[in-house]
């Protein structure tokens, strides 16, 4: 009888925590917090794809303005991370359907085309005039074309994240790279 009744107390002294703390749950990251962490990240991504200081600025203003109205709607596990670089890849294709729905308007309508291969047959070029050539290349890569470009070859951001940011399929980030590389290819050949 007493072995019967050592054994039924044992899972109840078992179960009792050593300690006396009590486990707190994990804080929610505040959108602050969140900008903090990430917002260099997303100005260096937003100075990739504008090339200018300006309109970098305004394209971090206005992925902080449109993060912060949508924060209490993001669910607690999104990765936000992710969920800003969608938001400032989004508005910046965004400002660029408008400002070809602008450009249609004006008299001459020129399309915006990516500019002709250029031979220079002394191949001598300079690292800051080839440098200057490939970045003026890139702004005229088609949009979705440049933002899987500049995440994948200057942020460093897998194929899965691409994917997300662009709102498609990893195979379908993974082409938008592979052919705004063959038109780099292409066009700057074995000086690249």
């Amino acid at each position: 009888m007493a072995a019967e009744a050592a054994v039924a107390h044992a899972p109840a002294t078992a179960a009792r925590p050593a300690s006396s703390a009590v486990l707190q749950p994990v804080a929610e990251p505040t959108f602050d917090d969140t900008l903090t962490r990430f917002g260099a990240e997303i100005y260096r991504f937003a100075l990739h794809l504008t090339r200018n200081q300006s309109d970098a600025d305004d394209l971090y203003q206005e992925t902080a303005i449109k993060a912060f109205r949508a924060w209490d709607r993001l669910p607690c596990d999104a990765n936000h991370r992710a969920w800003l670089y969608k938001i400032a890849s989004n508005t910046f294709l965004s400002d660029k359907r408008k400002q070809s729905r602008l450009r249609s308007l004006d008299v001459d309508g020129s399309a915006e085309t990516i500019p002709a291969a250029q031979r220079d047959d002394d191949d001598r070029l300079d690292a800051g005039t080839l440098l200057r050539e490939v970045e003026a290349f890139i702004e005229c890569l088609p949009p979705k074309q440049r933002i899987a470009l500049v995440q994948r070859k200057y942020l460093e951001l897998g194929y899965a994240d691409i994917a997300v940011v662009l709102n498609c399929s990893e195979e379908a980030a993974r082409r938008s790279v592979h052919e705004a590389l063959l038109k780099l290819r292409k066009r700057f050949g074995d000086r690249i």
